[in-house]
């Protein structure tokens, strides 16, 4: 059986995980947008690019914290 502190982990990972997926996805989506033949609109990339930003940002914190919280 799973002690508490494994499914704590899985979980952290799973979310993690979660996030990176979501990341990918925008930006294929503005890479997909860059490519459109009708050009690109701006309000669409700076949208998925401020998310983008803002998850990679959430990333980096959340793996720091779980980094110091693991040493």
């Amino acid at each position: 059986m799973d002690s508490p502190t494994e499914n704590t982990s899985l979980h952290w990972l799973q979310n993690v995980e979660k996030r990176i997926i979501k990341v990918l996805e925008l930006a294929s989506g503005v890479m997909n947008e860059l490519a459109s033949p009708a050009g690109p609109r701006k309000e669409f990339i700076n949208n998925h690019c401020r998310e983008f930003m803002q998850l990679i940002k959430d990333i980096q914190v959340t793996l720091r914290d779980e980094i110091k919280s693991a040493l």
